[in-house]
Parts: structure tokens; C-alpha cells; sequence
């Protein structure tokens, strides 16, 4: 009787691992380091029409010194008994980018740099300084298992897939801008040979409050490519994953920058399983 009763435990232990093994859903939470997205340093004329004067004055704008910042986060849900392809999930990450943007006002008399970032607008964004840039993505990504080990506990899985990407992100300082708002708001250009002057202070902060304000507005579709791999020991329901993504956009992500979105994204994160 107390074989039997042994036995008992023993097979309900063992079908209680199985089933913890075999979760056919979850969530998941994730750090992202995105280097997906890059742009050259570049700068334009401005084509506005400045006062007369006998000094040559131009007006342009440059971005430059593309940064990375820490701030890329996301979460993701996934159902994994799905017959044939294994799993589907829903993921998306949300990253800040900054970059140093300025307007340049330049004549015989020599040259005048406005900065445009957060810092020297005396705005606050997120911890960022400079010029910024946001984005987010969302991803639909079928999955299939490439290698489970040990078998049927299947603490270790392997699994790739692809799927499509859309992604919303903010403008990047651009002439048109620029132009925009010295013709929506009458902006006396000729006080921006003053860097320290009213005008060019309240006309440099209109330029980046109008970047934040037009973030994650159109999106630009792709599709992605993945390599990931779980990690889960039975019964417990809580394990870590990390997905390698190849990203590609089917267009531009601006049509007035050289900005490129296709490369690769790790993210890295903890998961709920039920």
C-alpha cells in the first residue's frame, strides 16, 4: 500500500512538471539594446527669406553625433501550442535616441550657433540633452522550436520565426520644419544673429517642442527575422529570455534624413508562463 502510494506522488509530481513545462501562454517584460537605427551627420540650407542685408547671412541647420540611449524597453505576449509553428507573440519595445541638432546663422561677419537640444531649450525629456528621438514597434512574429533540452522537461528552448514590424516615431530637425514655424509663428529670423536673444531662444524651443510633439505619428512597416531562446525550470512559471532580432524596413524612416532602421535588437527579459 505504501509502494503504491509512493508511486502515486511520483506520477502526480511528474504530470505536475510535464503540464508547468508545457505553458500555453505567458508575458514578458524586456530591456532592449537597439542597433537598428543610425544617421549620418548632415546639414542643409534653410530657404527663408531673411532681411536684406550687406553681409551674405545664410541660415542653416545640422544634426549630428547620433547617440544611442539607455531607455529602450518593452513587454511582449505569447500563446506556444500552436500546432505546426509552435508559438505566436506579440512584442513591442520602446527606445530614445538624441543627437546634436543646431541651427546655424552664418554671414561675413562670422557664424552664430543656436543648440536645439532639450538641455539648452530648457526643456525635460525623459533624462535626454540633446536633440531627441523616439520610436516604438510593434512586432507580430510567428515561432518555431529548433532544440528543447532535457526532453520533456524542456528547461532550454531554442526557437526562430519572423514576422512584420510597424513603427512610430518622431520627426528629425529638418528644413521644412524650420521653415513651418518661422512662417506659422512670425518669427523675427534677423534676431537670430542674437544667440542669447529672446527671439532665438523662443524660436529653438518652438523647433524642439514641435518634435516632441509630433512623436509616434505615421508608422513606416517592415518585417523582422528572430533567434531566441527560454529559459524555465519546471513548475516554476517564472523564466528569462533573450530574443535576437534582425530588423527591415520596407521604407524610409524620414523622408527628409538619411535615417536607416535596419539592424539588429537583442532584448533581454523575464517571463510569466501559465
Amino acid at each position: 500500500m505504501k509502494m503504491l502510494r509512493t508511486a502515486a506522488a511520483a506520477l502526480l509530481l511528474t504530470v505536475s512538471v510535464v503540464s508547468t513545462s508545457y505553458a500555453i501562454a505567458g508575458i514578458g517584460a524586456h530591456w532592449g539594446f537597439d542597433l537598428s537605427m543610425s544617421m549620418e551627420n548632415s546639414g542643409e540650407q534653410i530657404n527663408l527669406n531673411l532681411p536684406e542685408n550687406p553681409t551674405n547671412a545664410s541660415l542653416t541647420f545640422s544634426r549630428e553625433n547620433w547617440d544611442r540611449s539607455v531607455i529602450n524597453f518593452g513587454g511582449k505576449a505569447y500563446i506556444d501550442i500552436i500546432p505546426i509553428i509552435d508559438a505566436i507573440e506579440i512584442s513591442c519595445n520602446f527606445g530614445l535616441w538624441n543627437y546634436d541638432g543646431a541651427l546655424n546663422f552664418k554671414s561675413d561677419a562670422g557664424n552664430i550657433a543656436i543648440p536645439l537640444g532639450l538641455k539648452d531649450v530648457g526643456l525635460n525629456y525623459m533624462g535626454l540633452d540633446k536633440t531627441p528621438y523616439m520610436k516604438l514597434h510593434l512586432d507580430a512574429t510567428i515561432r518555431k522550436n529548433l532544440f528543447k533540452f532535457p526532453p520533456v522537461l524542456n528547461i532550454i528552448k531554442l526557437n526562430a520565426g519572423a514576422g512584420a514590424s510597424a513603427h512610430f516615431a518622431t520627426p528629425v530637425l529638418n528644413g521644412k520644419m524650420i521653415e513651418d514655424i518661422a512662417t506659422k509663428n512670425n518669427f523675427d529670423l534677423s534676431a537670430l544673429v542674437e544667440p542669447n536673444s529672446d527671439a532665438s531662444k523662443n524660436f529653438a524651443k518652438a523647433v524642439v517642442q514641435k518634435i516632441i510633439d509630433e512623436s509616434l505619428s505615421e508608422p513606416v512597416f517592415g518585417m523582422h527575422l528572430l533567434l531566441g531562446t527560454q529559459i524555465k525550470l519546471p513548475i516554476i512559471p517564472v523564466g528569462i529570455y533573450v530574443d535576437g532580432k534582425f530588423m527591415i524596413p520596407f521604407s524610409k524612416f524620414d523622408e527628409h534624413a538619411d535615417l536607416k532602421g535596419m539592424g539588429f535588437l537583442v532584448n533581454t527579459g523575464i517571463s510569466l508562463s501559465f
